[in-house]
C-alpha cells in the first residue's frame, strides 16, 4: 500500500502539467482575488475614490466647499467642466460628477436646501455609495465651517416651520442662537446620532441623477453576464480548437499535408480561418440566446454588435493559435491555457466587474483581451454610445491589433515547432 502511494506521488511531481493545475493555477487565482477584493497590503493606502467637480457657483464659499472635500482621505478631487465630466461618465472613464449649482453660496447663508448634485453612472452604485459615505458628513456640516453659522441654522429652522414673519423669525433666532452654542459645546464629541441629527436638520440630501441608467431589457448584471461569460468561454474554445494543430502533427496527418504541392503557411491560415468563423458562430449563438430567452436588447444595437464580435472573435481565435503553435505538445497547450486564461478572465473583467475592482486592478485589466471586448460590449448595451464614437472605435482598433500581432507571432512560431518533422 505504501509503495503503490509512493509510485504514484513519484508519477504526479512528475507530471509538469498536474503540478501546474494543482499548485499553480490556485496561487495564481487567490493572488488575483485578493489584489482584486483588497485583501492585500493592510498597510499601504487606500484606494482613493476619484471624484469630478463642477463649480458653477464660483464664490468664495463653492471654493471653500471643494477645500474641504479636497482634505477628505478617501477622495480625489478633480475639477471640470459639467460638459467634459458628463461625457467622461458617458464613455465609462469617470463615475460620477458632484455640480455645484448656481445659488450655493446664497443658500449657504440663508440656511435653504444646498443646490448640490451628484450625476453618475448606475453601474458604479457601490462606488457611489461608498463615496456618500465620506461626502454626506461634510456637506451636513457646511453650515458649522462656513459663513455665520448661527444665522444659517436659524434660518434652516425657520424655514422648516414654515415661518414668515420677521419678528417671529427674530425670536426664533434668539432661541436657536443658544441652542447652536450647546450643538457646537457637543460637537467636540460628537457620535455617531448625532451626526445623523444635524444631517436630517440641515437636509443635506444631495440630488441623485443616473447620467447612465438601463435602457430596455439591457440590465447591468445580465450585460456582464453574457459578455464576459461569452469572451472567457471563447478563449477555452479556441484554444482546444487549436489544439487540433498538435493532434494533426502527432498522427502524420500534418506531415502528409506538407509533402503535398500546397504552401505550408496554407495550412495554418486554413486552420486561422475555420477558428475565425467557428468563433463568430459561437459569439452570436450565445448573444442570441440572450435576446431571445434574457431579454437582451442586440435588435437596437445589431451592427455594433456585428463589428464587436468579429473584432472579439479575430483577437480571441489569435490566441487559441498562437498557444499551439508556441507549445511542442498537448499537455502544454491545456496547462498554459487553463492558466493564462483564468488569469486574463479575473483581471479583465470576465469573473468580477471592473468596478468591483480597486484601481491597480483597473489600470492591469488593460493587458487582457477581455477587458477590450467587454467594455466594447459595455459601449453599445449600457453606454448606448455610437459605432462611430472614438470610444467604441478604440476598442475594436485595439482587438484588431491584438490579433494582428498574436497571429504574426503565430506564423512565426509555427515555422519554428509545428513544422519541424522529426
Amino acid at each position: 500500500m505504501i509503495k503503490l502511494a509512493i509510485k504514484d506521488l513519484k508519477l504526479f511531481f512528475k507530471d509538469k502539467r498536474s503540478m501546474l493545475l494543482t499548485f499553480a493555477i490556485p496561487i495564481a487565482l487567490i493572488t488575483l482575488f485578493a489584489f482584486a477584493f483588497g485583501g492585500v497590503g493592510k498597510s499601504s493606502k487606500k484606494n482613493k475614490i476619484s471624484l469630478l467637480i463642477s463649480d458653477l457657483d464660483h464664490t468664495v464659499e463653492s471654493k471653500k466647499a471643494i477645500e474641504l472635500f479636497d482634505s477628505l482621505k478617501p477622495l480625489e478631487i478633480k475639477m471640470s467642466s459639467i460638459e467634459n465630466a458628463e461625457k467622461a461618465i458617458k464613455k465609462g472613464k469617470e463615475s460620477c460628477v458632484l455640480v455645484i449649482h448656481k445659488g450655493f453660496s446664497d443658500s449657504l447663508k440663508t440656511g435653504n436646501q444646498l443646490p448640490l448634485e451628484l450625476k453618475y453612472d448606475q453601474a458604479k452604485e457601490i462606488e457611489i455609495g461608498l463615496l456618500q459615505q465620506s461626502l454626506i458628513p461634510t456637506i451636513a456640516m457646511l453650515p458649522f465651517n462656513m459663513v455665520n453659522s448661527k444665522a444659517a441654522m436659524g434660518s434652516r429652522l425657520s424655514n422648516l416651520a414654515g415661518i414668515s414673519n420677521p419678528e417671529v423669525k427674530q425670536i426664533i433666532q434668539a432661541q436657536y442662537d443658544k441652542l447652536f452654542d450647546a450643538i457646537s459645546k457637543g460637537r467636540k464629541n460628537t457620535g455617531e446620532e448625532k451626526i445623523r441629527s444635524n444631517r436630517s436638520f440641515m437636509g443635506e440630501d444631495i440630488k441623485m441623477t443616473k447620467l447612465i441608467k438601463a435602457t430596455n431589457n439591457n440590465q447591468l448584471g445580465l450585460i456582464q453576464a453574457v459578455a464576459g461569460t461569452a469572451v472567457m468561454m471563447l478563449l477555452f474554445s479556441v484554444a482546444g480548437i487549436g489544439m487540433g494543430l498538435l493532434d494533426e502533427k502527432e498522427e502524420g496527418t500534418l506531415k502528409r499535408l506538407l509533402y503535398t504541392p500546397m504552401n505550408p503557411l496554407n495550412i495554418l491560415f486554413g486552420k486561422m480561418l475555420s477558428i475565425n468563423i467557428i468563433s463568430i458562430l459561437q459569439l452570436l449563438v450565445m448573444f442570441v440566446f440572450a435576446s431571445l430567452f434574457f431579454g437582451l436588447d442586440i435588435a437596437s444595437h445589431l451592427f455594433g454588435l456585428l463589428l464587436m464580435i468579429v473584432a472579439t472573435a479575430f483577437a480571441c481565435s489569435a490566441f487559441g493559435v498562437l498557444l499551439a503553435s508556441f507549445a511542442k505538445n498537448r499537455q502544454q497547450v491545456q496547462g498554459f491555457s487553463t492558466l493564462i486564461i483564468l488569469i486574463m478572465s479575473a483581471i479583465g473583467g470576465s469573473m468580477i466587474p471592473l468596478f468591483f475592482m480597486p484601481s491597480i486592478m483597473q489600470k492591469a485589466a488593460v493587458i487582457s483581451v477581455n477587458y477590450w471586448s467587454i467594455q466594447g460590449f459595455y459601449d453599445l448595451f449600457w453606454r448606448n454610445l455610437s459605432i462611430f464614437s472614438t470610444t467604441f472605435m478604440s476598442r475594436i482598433i485595439v482587438l484588431l491589433l491584438i490579433g494582428v500581432v498574436l497571429n504574426s507571432l503565430a506564423v512565426i512560431m509555427f515555422r519554428k515547432n509545428i513544422l519541424k518533422l522529426t
